[in-house]
């Protein structure tokens, strides 16, 4: 994957020369989840009765206590404003130990994280790139993943989620529009990718906060575990709209990597669109058929574009490195 944290120029691909207008805006620990073993019944009891009467923020951090499993949890942002550094994250927790003391409340033992959200977040120069990347990985076929895609009211994808495979429906992680999100950019400006990894107490060495303070990688690794798979399938494929792929089919016909008949057929689908009166059956075979080829089509926008999904994905994986 290309180590870069900014991109804002003319990249190759076996479909000709784009431009790739994104860059880096935040990378970091958006959200996490901690707990505490409290093992003395004295303990427990103390804490169980306060939340009872209390639902009170400690340091940013909602707090919990779950009784049976005898634990004591808190989950939040661990950076007040923007994303954590992952080295900030053992004082991160150190500030809501102290909070929870402040408050006459036990720490029990370290019980590790249990959630760790790795993020990233693309600004894009031009927001119908951003739109574009949504709506090409929306109709992406990921390897090994579920997709859930929440649209708005005009059929604009705004969350993509992967989820796991089988029958589970349980979020792995999502790519969104953060500044819909937020309310703080236009559609498409600011697109974020978010692995959500979950540890399980039993499986491994115990993931405390200091641990992943102290190590150079290991946040990036994970988000690299779950997107470089993604950007592995995306790679070489163009999202854009009808009249853009259009001239890519023209391209592979003249180039021999398309038969002529195959070409023309799906020339003619592209240019005429909705014109066409066709089985709906027929619309997706067309399309899956577009897909094959490296090619995503995405809804009719204001100017003709195309966005590389492979390049965004991998400015995404670079920004941990860079």
């Amino acid at each position: 994957m290309l180590q870069v944290a900014e991109r804002d120029g003319s990249c190759n691909t076996h479909l000709g020369t784009k431009i790739c207008r994104s860059r880096v805006e935040e990378v970091g620990i958006d959200t996490w989840r901690c707990v505490r073993y409290l093992d003395d019944d004295h303990d427990l009891t103390r804490a169980d009765r306060y939340f009872r009467d209390h639902h009170e923020d400690v340091e940013g951090h909602a707090v919990g206590v779950m009784r049976g499993r005898r634990l004591l949890w808190f989950e939040g942002h661990p950076a007040v404003d923007g994303l954590a550094p992952p080295a900030s994250l053992a004082a991160a927790a150190d500030r809501v130990h102290n909070g929870l003391l402040d408050l006459g409340l036990p720490l029990g033992r370290d019980g590790g994280i249990r959630r760790l959200d790795q993020t990233v977040t693309l600004r894009f120069s031009d927001r119908h790139d951003g739109l574009a990347l949504l709506r090409g990985l929306a109709v992406l076929d990921i390897k090994r993943h579920k997709k859930a895609v929440y649209e708005s009211a005009i059929g604009q994808p705004e969350t993509v989620y992967l989820l796991g495979p089988g029958r589970s429906r349980r979020v792995l992680a999502r790519c969104y529009d953060k500044g819909v999100e937020s309310g703080t950019a236009s559609p498409g400006e600011l697109i974020r990718f978010e692995n959500q990894s979950r540890f399980n107490r039993d499986v491994g060495e115990l993931l405390t906060p200091s641990r992943v303070s102290e190590s150079a990688s290991f946040a990036g690794s994970a988000f690299a575990a779950r997107f470089a798979p993604v950007a592995e399938c995306a790679e070489g494929v163009t999202a854009a709209i009808a009249p853009v792929l259009a001239d890519r089919v023209a391209e592979l016909v003249a180039d021999g990597d398309l038969s002529p008949a195959k070409g023309a057929r799906l020339y003619g689908y592209l240019m005429m669109g909705d014109k066409l009166e066709l089985p709906e059956r027929t619309r997706r075979s067309w399309r899956s058929e577009l897909r094959d080829l490296g090619l995503v089509l995405v809804d009719p926008m204001e100017d003709p574009l195309e966005v590389d999904l492979g390049e965004a994905l991998d400015a995404a994986l670079g920004a941990w490195s860079a």
